[in-house]
């Protein structure tokens, strides 16, 4: 039972810092509200991986790294922008789709098959997408699917998700390669100053003003460092499909947040689709 409070546990922290950001940092360009996090995590993965055994690293790991760092990287950027540019509850829950990709991903990296139930789950994800932007079907059937491509957020949350299903895959392949924590723990630990000299090379963020507010920033950081904690506990506890489908429920705590500190409206639309989409993921992950 201890997986499924932490997999829980770690949906609702992706799902506040998503929130905590949008509340106190929109005022920030996309680039440093998405750099906040992980520049203020990055010392505390540090520390965690002195205090820890460091376990034997097998062939593959290094490789993997090599091309799951930069790709997460991107995909946490295109991540926060999506939150800047669109309300919670049109973005957070397009993470829905991850699973899709992941058989996709899955099919060409690891050469898995998906059954008839995969399929099932596949259109009730892309169900949920239609019933998330039902309000928009007075202009049409077409409505959503139009809602879907106008809305910034949303689309680029469709892309963002798109590379998680690579990434998911890749960060698989560093845990099989070294330990539930000690892979992830290393690649956050990298992310944080990767995206700060970076990003301030190409004059996207400032130091100064990411530093500007610190028991913020602080706070951000914590959140996302314990969020890796409990995902990758409870992944060394309980089969990844498990812990996978209890995490899809951040975009309902988006959507809840969205509605009560936000004021999104049309939210009975958006809770059901997130609600089909959580569903289908589900299916996918669990029968698929």
């Amino acid at each position: 039972m201890l997986w499924f409070i932490l997999s829980l546990a770690s949906a609702f922290l992706m799902a506040t810092n998503a929130a905590f950001l949008k509340r106190f940092f929109s005022d920030l360009s996309p680039w440093e509200m998405g750099t906040i996090p992980f520049f203020y995590a990055s010392p505390l993965c540090f520390a965690t991986l002195l205090i820890m055994d460091a376990p034997p690293l097998l062939d593959g790991f290094f490789p993997a790294m090599a091309w799951v760092l930069p790709l997460s990287g991107l995909a946490f950027l295109l991540h926060f922008r999506a939150v800047y540019l669109s309300p919670l509850s049109l973005t957070m829950p397009f993470l829905g789709f991850t699973p899709v990709f992941v058989i996709v991903t899955g099919n060409m990296l690891l050469g898995e098959q998906i059954n008839t139930t995969g399929t099932v789950g596949i259109l009730l994800v892309v169900a949920g997408g239609y019933v998330l932007n039902l309000d928009s079907a007075k202009y049409g059937l077409l409505g959503p699917i139009r809602a879907i491509i106008r809305e910034p957020g949303s689309a680029l949350m469709l892309l963002v998700a798109a590379l998680y299903g690579l990434t998911s895959v890749g960060g698989k392949m560093l845990i099989l390669t070294s330990s539930a924590l000690f892979g992830p723990m290393l690649m956050f630990a990298l992310i944080g100053p990767m995206f700060a000299v970076i990003l301030t090379i190409a004059r996207k963020i400032s130091l100064r003003t990411i530093t500007r507010r610190p028991l913020l920033g602080m706070g951000a950081g914590v959140l996302l460092f314990l969020e890796i904690l409990c995902h990758n506990l409870a992944i060394s506890m309980i089969a990844a499909a498990y812990m996978v489908t209890i995490k899809r429920l951040a975009g309902i705590f988006s959507v809840l947040y969205g509605r009560y500190l936000f004021g999104d409206r049309d939210i009975l639309f958006r809770l059901a689709g997130t609600l089909i989409m959580t569903a289908g993921a589900a299916i996918i992950v669990l029968l698929g």
